[in-house]
């Protein structure tokens, strides 16, 4: 999976920035990128992987040395907890076991429509923002397109899109699968919602980062 400091490249800000720009030339829908390390830091999953740790570390090292002694086994244990939690952290994969996948899938969407609103997509003249929405952490993609672009594209219509685009994400190619999602995106807002007479660019071609 690529790494927020990979994402934040100018190379690759550039052939995104580069690919909406060429999909709106052919609409009047704004496109907007927004990727996110992950859309909850997830304490209590944090907690819980480092508690299991501990725990686990505890009892291996209380065992080993043949002492059944709660004086040996606590300060192991927590030590080892606070080892832990600092690795989970560092490496958020660790947690991912610890958060069910209806979780990811809701935080991910109310992260979503967090950032549809933070980046004024709704501001837009004729309603015709689209969110291209990515968190990395859950591995999901999230597609959000204001009321002048729902009402004409049909319904289902993202829904390969956002599929081809999780697979990227998950298979670590998120640069190249982004700048193919936006020109799909492109395509069909070329075919449903085509550019007005004295259309201009009202949001900022690049992707946003959080």
């Amino acid at each position: 999976m690529a790494t927020t400091p990979e994402l934040l490249s100018r190379a690759a800000q550039g052939r995104i920035a580069g690919a909406v720009a060429a999909a709106e030339q052919a609409t009047s829908g704004e496109i907007v990128v927004t990727v996110v390390p992950e859309s909850n830091p997830y304490p209590r999953a944090e907690l819980l992987a480092a508690l299991i740790a501990g725990v686990a570390v505890g009892l291996a090292v209380t065992l080993a040395t043949g002492s059944e002694s709660l004086f040996r086994f606590l300060p192991t244990a927590l030590a080892a907890t606070v080892v832990a939690l600092g690795a989970v952290r560092r490496w958020p994969v660790l947690k991912r076991p610890f958060v069910s996948p209806w979780i990811r899938k809701e935080e991910v969407h109310q992260r979503a429509i967090q950032a549809f609103f933070d980046h004024r997509l709704y501001q837009t003249a004729e309603a015709t923002g689209v969110l291209l929405f990515l968190s990395l952490f859950e591995r999901r993609v999230e597609l959000l397109a204001d009321q002048g672009i729902d009402t004409r594209v049909p319904r289902g219509s993202w829904d390969a899109i956002v599929a081809e685009l999780t697979t990227g994400l998950r298979r670590g190619v998120v640069v190249e699968a982004t700048v193919a999602a936006v020109e799909q995106i492109g395509a069909l807002l070329a075919t449903h919602a085509p550019p007005r007479a004295g259309d201009t660019n009202e949001l900022p071609d690049g992707p946003r980062l959080g």
